[in-house]
């Protein structure tokens, strides 16, 4: 069976290192832009289009992407069977939803981050808060920034042991700085992501 994957650039090293672990290599792969998350519904359509059109070439399709506000459901709208993580979002994909809420508990004001997120920075942020329009405006979106970030105290970052582990750090570490936040580390849980992966190449392995 043709299996292919779509998925958010986000977690694009992360999905890499488990296909290699997995010996899967999928038939069809398309990575999007995370910048996509700006507009959930608009997401959700780019989502449906590229699947029907993935569909003209594979029997099933793995999305790299959580419920992410808009994509409950997308299975049933679709023509193609998708092997789609029931997770929030990507940190719940990375960490597991458990241990989100463990350490949401430990630190209600903690901001989450992954190697993809340390790496898009402060413009990513502007983007997903749609801080950006404020310049129409005369504002500065990091300064709207700010004042949204006052609540926050730390910034986790999840270790996926994918990346320069050094930059990640550093871009953490500056991130953290601008918004004045203390910086932890833990390591990820790849478990939950792992078991889609491997059901997608165990799917990949039938006869259609």
């Amino acid at each position: 069976m043709r299996v292919g994957i779509i998925a958010c650039d986000m977690i694009k090293l992360e999905l890499e290192k488990l296909m290699l672990e997995l010996a899967w290599k999928p038939d069809a792969t398309l990575f999007l832009n995370s910048a996509l998350h700006v507009d959930p519904d608009k997401m959700k359509n780019e989502l449906i289009f590229q699947i029907n059109e993935m569909s003209q070439s594979v029997n099933a399709i793995f999305l790299g992407y959580g419920i992410c506000q808009s994509l409950e459901g997308i299975e049933d709208q679709v023509s193609i069977p998708l092997i789609h993580p029931k997770t929030d979002d990507c940190i719940s994909m990375t960490l597991g939803s458990d241990r989100v809420a463990q350490e949401m508990e430990k630190q209600p004001g903690t901001w989450f981050s992954t190697p993809g997120w340390a790496e898009a920075g402060l413009e990513m942020v502007t983007k997903n808060l749609k801080l950006d329009r404020a310049r129409k405006y005369g504002q500065d979106p990091l300064e709207i920034a700010k004042m949204m970030f006052k609540h926050y105290q730390r910034s986790l970052l999840i270790n996926t042991g994918v990346g320069n582990k050094e930059r990640t750090m550093e871009k953490t570490k500056e991130f953290a700085d601008y918004f004045d936040l203390d910086v932890e580390e833990t390591d990820a849980d790849l478990s939950l992501l792992r078991s889609y992966v491997k059901k997608a190449r165990d799917m990949s392995l039938k006869e259609t």
